[in-house]
């Protein structure tokens, strides 16, 4: 599994920045302790110092923005840090802290949700999703692709209830320490009272569809079987579409997509709208959705889901659209032709239609099963970890240093590479 892991080994002394909300770097830097490795930590606000606790080394920033990259060069100099952990690469304080590290030549490494999921976690050197250095990595492969099985994995059991305490008890003590850090900004760009109302009611709304959406799914798959396309929508303030995309917003995606599916796509075929789990308290389209199936004439042929199975609604459906979500890959997986319309580190000529979206809809071809099956077993050695961040880590109970190369090539990618 991920290359990167033998290169943050070498360390010495490990800085963590923010993590998941939760205790997973806990466990993280217990594990980076057994291999002889010091841990130290950065708090940026009250949620990050409560599940720092059992940190022997806690570094608390209280200033401005404006300060932040003036203290953490001086954090990582004075205590010789030799490489720099973070979740999300794309939060302007690990921007920050990447460009520092990189002036001084420390390691910066990266986690993320698994490319492939699930029991998968990304874990890379220098950034991840669209700037991760695996097209590079892949460019330089002299391996033909062959048809390999899938190799299987542990289940690592990933639980929505520890994620959702998680959550809240971390926007608890955000709002009960925001006297201490009251300069903070969090990445999401909202207040922590609003983060947790969306929060809870994200829960009722999970609830609701339990009850709802089984029952409408089962009844639509019998009807339109292979016969609809699936769009994935993303979490609307997320980095992948905040920064890996052109139109900057999920509402212009569907917008786009509804009125491209009106104007090409063969009258017989459906669409249907997939929102996204996580941004289940934050976003409800309906009203939205409803009003533009109206406009563009529609109407009983675009269907919005939110809680539904996932690989059922894959492997029936006629292909997938996304901006960039990494759902792309699980659509490859069972065989489903993918259209990406933002920047993905997957959208390569051998694995997903490249001819434009009103051409995917009336033929949307056919996946290299090899090529993807070569690409996703070059995608894991390279980056994934079998884990999870609310569940079991199997790869830090058998992670075998002996295996993987470390002398890899890591050049930054910040655009697509052509396969």
């Amino acid at each position: 599994m991920s290359v990167h892991v033998n290169r943050l080994l070498l360390s010495e002394r490990v800085l963590l920045l923010q993590g998941p909300m939760g205790n997973f770097f806990n466990r993280f830097s217990a594990w980076l302790k057994d291999h002889d490795i010091q841990c130290l930590k950065v708090n940026l606000n009250g949620g990050d110092q409560f599940f720092s606790r059992s940190f022997e080394y806690n570094f608390d920033f209280t200033g401005t923005y404006a300060d932040f990259s003036a203290w953490i060069e001086d954090l990582l100099l004075s205590q010789e840090i030799d490489a720099v952990v973070c979740f999300g690469d794309c939060r302007k304080y690990h921007q920050a802290a990447k460009k520092v590290a990189l002036k001084h030549r420390i390691n910066f490494f990266a986690f993320e949700e698994g490319y492939i999921r699930p029991n998968y976690i990304t874990f890379e050197q220098d950034g991840v999703n669209f700037f991760s250095n695996f097209l590079s990595h892949l460019k330089l492969k002299t391996k033909k692709p062959k048809n390999t099985q899938v190799k299987k994995v542990s289940e690592v059991n990933n639980s929505y209830r520890s994620m959702l305490i998680s959550v809240m008890v971390y926007y608890v003590f955000m709002l009960l320490f925001s006297w201490k850090y009251p300069h903070y900004k969090h990445h999401r760009q909202m207040s922590i009272w609003s983060e947790i109302y969306y929060w809870v009611w994200s829960g009722v709304r999970r609830i609701k569809n339990s009850f709802v959406e089984e029952k409408q799914f089962n009844a639509f798959i019998q009807a339109y079987k292979k016969r609809y396309f699936v769009f994935a929508l993303q979490v609307h303030n997320d980095f992948q579409i905040r920064t890996h995309s052109d139109l900057k917003c999920m509402k212009k995606y569907i917008e786009m997509v509804i009125q491209d599916f009106a104007q090409h796509a063969d009258p017989y075929h459906h669409l249907v709208l997939k929102h996204h789990p996580m941004d289940r308290g934050y976003r409800n389209y309906a009203s939205y959705i409803r009003k533009l199936v109206k406009s563009h004439d529609v109407e009983g042929r675009v269907h919005y889901f939110c809680d539904i199975h996932l690989p059922t609604l894959l492997k029936n459906s006629l292909g997938f659209v996304a901006v960039n979500s990494t759902t792309g890959i699980q659509a490859l997986y069972h065989h489903i032709p993918v259209k990406v319309l933002g920047y993905a580190l997957y959208n390569l000529p051998k694995l997903t239609n490249q001819r434009p979206l009103a051409k995917f809809w009336r033929n949307p071809g056919k996946v290299d099963q090899v090529y993807f099956n070569y690409f996703r077993e070059e995608l894991i050695n390279y980056s994934q970890l079998n884990g999870a961040f609310y569940g079991a880590s199997p790869w830090m109970d058998h992670y075998d240093l002996s295996h993987i190369e470390v002398d890899v090539e890591m050049q930054p990618v910040n655009n697509p590479v052509s396969i």
